[in-house]
């Protein structure tokens, strides 16, 4: 693969596991994805050739049980999405903020950084709640009757949005925020490192939480990259 010329988020778009190396290197892949590699090594110090050497084993070493999710059609991407990452999330988050709120208590004396990881926290998970309510009501049946229509045009009826209101960006722009809340929140705990004076409580929630941004970064991945630019293209075609 001709590395160079694609953007990050179309490098990801094709193998997903490549995320791994652009994570190692603090390369944001889903939010700020669409930018060139030699652009981004160069506004980090980054050497291009040992970062293409890395994505390069990716690509000899296939993999089987990676999905192709640029191969899916909409409706089942957006599906997948809600039943994948929206229930993780909705599952996740009651377990996380007990925790939190816990090793903020019993710890926050000698690590007053978790109090405000628990703030950020509480902030971003109110949020996304919020944000994947709006996508199982509003956004995602929009994108299904688009695809309707493409198949079945004479069954259309008036649309669930007004594509002029531009859901897609504010979908987008509430990503950004939430990227920059755990952007933050990896910050504060050093990458997720476990200090030497942590109870297993204190442990169990630092690994959650850093499983909980993984998957936010591919949830945002899906929608930023493959799902939201597929409606957008159906929606031109459709709506001009």
């Amino acid at each position: 693969m001709d590395y160079q010329n694609i953007t990050i988020s179309e490098i990801v778009t094709q193998d997903f596991r490549t995320s791994e190396v652009f994570r190692k290197h603090d390369i944001d892949f889903c939010c700020g994805g669409q930018i060139a590699l030699d652009v981004v090594c160069k506004q980090k110090s980054l050497d291009l050739d040992q970062i293409i050497y890395e994505l390069n084993v990716f690509e000899q070493t296939k993999s089987g049980t990676e999905h192709i999710y640029d191969d899916w059609e909409i409706d089942f991407l957006a599906d997948f999405i809600l039943n994948t990452h929206h229930r993780y999330v909705k599952s996740e988050i009651p377990v996380l903020r007990a925790y939190l709120e816990k090793i903020a208590d019993v710890h926050g004396e000698n690590h007053p950084e978790l109090r405000i990881v628990k703030n950020l926290f509480f902030e971003s998970a109110d949020a996304l709640l919020r944000h994947m309510e709006k996508e199982e009501v509003i956004l995602f049946p929009y994108i299904k009757e688009l695809l309707q229509f493409q198949k079945q045009p004479e069954n259309m009826e008036n649309p669930v949005i007004d594509p002029s209101e531009n859901p897609l960006n504010e979908m987008m722009d509430e990503h950004v925020t939430e990227g920059a809340r755990f952007r933050e929140m990896a910050r504060l705990t050093n990458n997720y490192m476990i200090p030497g004076d942590a109870c297993n409580t204190y442990l169990v929630a630092i690994r959650k939480l850093e499983a909980f941004e993984r998957d936010l970064h591919r949830h945002i991945h899906l929608e930023n990259n493959i799902l939201f630019p597929k409606t957008l293209l159906l929606e031109k075609v459709i709506l001009s």
